[in-house]
């Protein structure tokens, strides 16, 4: 049981906790203006605004200089203002660049979130098209998520079990 602990505190002390840099660019918009607020950390942020009722687009390209797997959100302020949208998400072949295959695709009527994982000095876009709306603001937050922040959560447990595996051990041989 000791060498199982002194494993995990090897094991967690070995992988860096380190989030990873994010580096977030403008493509292009049609119909909504479009700006990055926060750049070059392990959370981007952006946003813009849609000033007349309609259809419009704002396309963005992320990087990153870590394998990393991200939370990426969209938020729409006011949220009944956004009829629906169409949200692409996918490795792309350069910056501003066409995308490698078919990307995901997420319909949307309000806000969303959903995970991806980031190859170092991949290019992938994440935009909205399609959008048909009032006016409004919308907002794109992607933040970096370290891996290795869940494993202290995960050790409690996992020492739980071999502490649970023991004692059924030390239950048959007797």
């Amino acid at each position: 049981m000791k060498n199982a602990m002194l494993f995990c505190i090897a094991l967690l002390f070995s992988v860096g906790a380190n989030a990873a840099t994010l580096t977030l660019s403008t493509v292009g918009s049609s119909g909504a203006t479009q700006s990055i607020d926060l750049n070059n950390n392990s959370t981007v942020l952006a946003g813009g605004t849609v000033a007349n009722s309609g259809v419009w687009e704002s396309l963005f390209d992320v990087t990153t200089d870590v394998d990393t797997p991200v939370k990426v959100e969209w938020s729409f302020n006011p949220t009944n203002s956004l009829s629906n949208a169409q949200l692409a998400f996918g490795l792309l072949t350069g910056p501003g660049g066409g995308y490698v295959g078919a990307p995901t695709i997420f319909n949307i009527t309000g806000d969303f979130i959903f995970t991806a994982i980031l190859t170092a000095g991949s290019f992938f876009g994440v935009d909205i098209f399609n959008a048909t709306s009032d006016v409004l603001k919308y907002d794109l937050s992607i933040s970096a998520v370290p891996v290795p922040a869940a494993l202290w959560l995960f050790a409690p447990a996992l020492m739980g079990f071999f502490g649970l595996r023991r004692k059924a051990l030390k239950t048959a041989a007797a």
